[in-house]
């Protein structure tokens, strides 16, 4: 080819001055050229970088042994750059953050080797940390009781029991929270007033000591459980009225005056629901037909459905015995006053004016006439 050109027509052959004119000025203006398209590009995609978060693989299979992670390795932070456009398309599954978890030979906090690799050309990775913190325990397992947590009853109910089926639960986890590690169940009762049973509720475990934080590295072999709760009425005690029903008229002649109860008011005692409404006790119907006396009726009082009365000893009853004193009188006899009847009418008017009395002579007489005394 060399032979070719130095013997061929280009041997003599020159390039245009035209080139070569201002070469100095054309290759500035190439160079300010190139500038400007840099900075235009630069402008619309500039290149960025981003602190981002990225989850360590910590798969408990994956450990050594009956090793196990008393807590889970925290996220670690990595920093990528590239241009403005990669970098906000970056996806975090490009990254994996791998501990060498071969590297553990005992329990408690360590450091172990850690691999980060990505997977977007587009980007590049900085700062990423060469290990990572671990708490390794040993895996262990246990059986707890399981707790039931209820929201509040209605307003007049209690719960009465809460059964659990099964009653205890297997915990697998990491030693050291098995021995704080509570098994508990939620249930809402919601308006509920009798007896609530739930299938399939979730058991989960909490760190008492910790808010109830849920142990996330506790596992329950049993998952669910059922759940019974018996609610039943609040009781409370109620002071009421004993009022007796007297049905008829007493004798004729006779007026009822008195209508006493012994004793006059009884303790109920029930649900708080039942004993509001029951404030006075009427008696069963006494009859008072014909009463001429006093008379006592002996009767027995039944407490409402539901309800017990209360005994001064203590003891509770339904039923109990109430006297009913009923006092009659008679009336008083009637007196019969006869009326004097009106003297006649005179067909001669008679003075009311009195005649006046004569005065006594201031002489005696002797051997007259005694004078009359006025009336």
């Amino acid at each position: 080819m060399r032979r070719l050109r130095s013997s061929g027509p280009w041997r003599n052959r020159q390039a245009p001055q035209w080139i070569s004119r201002n070469l100095r000025v054309k290759l500035l203006a190439i160079l300010l050229a190139l500038a400007s398209w840099v900075v235009v590009v630069y402008a619309a995609n500039p290149p960025d970088s981003r602190q981002i978060l990225v989850h360590v693989q910590q798969d408990s299979q994956q450990l050594p042994g009956s090793y196990v992670l008393a807590h889970a390795i925290n996220d670690i932070g990595v920093r990528i750059s590239g241009t403005r456009d990669h970098v906000d398309a970056f996806q975090l599954s490009s990254i994996r953050a791998t501990p060498n978890f071969d590297a553990i030979h005992h329990t408690g906090i360590q450091q172990l080797p850690l691999t980060v690799v990505n997977t977007d050309p587009n980007v590049e990775l900085t700062d990423e940390p060469p290990t990572v913190t671990a708490d390794v325990d040993l895996l262990g397992s246990t059986s707890v009781k399981v707790q039931v947590r209820t929201s509040k009853t209605p307003v007049g109910y209690q719960i009465s029991s809460i059964t659990a089926d099964p009653t205890s639960v297997q915990l697998i986890g990491p030693h050291n929270e098995l021995g704080i590690a509570q098994a508990v169940v939620d249930l809402n009762l919601g308006t509920r007033t009798n007896t609530l049973t739930q299938d399939g509720l979730p058991v989960l475990v909490v760190d008492p000591r910790n808010g109830n934080r849920p142990l996330t590295d506790v596992t329950v072999k049993e998952g669910t459980v059922r759940v019974t709760v018996v609610i039943k009425p609040v009781d409370g005690s109620l002071v009421a009225t004993v009022l007796p029903q007297l049905i008829g008229q007493v004798a004729a002649g006779h007026v009822l005056s008195v209508v006493s109860v012994d004793p006059p008011t009884v303790i109920l005692t029930g649900p708080q629901d039942l004993i509001n409404g029951a404030q006075q006790l009427p008696t069963t119907q006494i009859p008072i037909y014909g009463l001429t006396a006093d008379h006592t009726f002996t009767i027995t009082l039944d407490a409402p459905k539901g309800l017990v009365f209360t005994l001064a000893s203590g003891a509770t009853a339904t039923s109990i015995p109430i006297n009913v004193h009923v006092s009659v009188g008679a009336l008083p006899e009637a007196v019969v006053t006869p009326t004097p009847p009106s003297p006649a009418p005179s067909a001669t008017a008679r003075s009311t004016t009195p005649t006046p009395c004569p005065s006594p002579s201031p002489t005696a007489i002797v051997g007259g006439p005694t004078p009359k005394p006025c009336p």
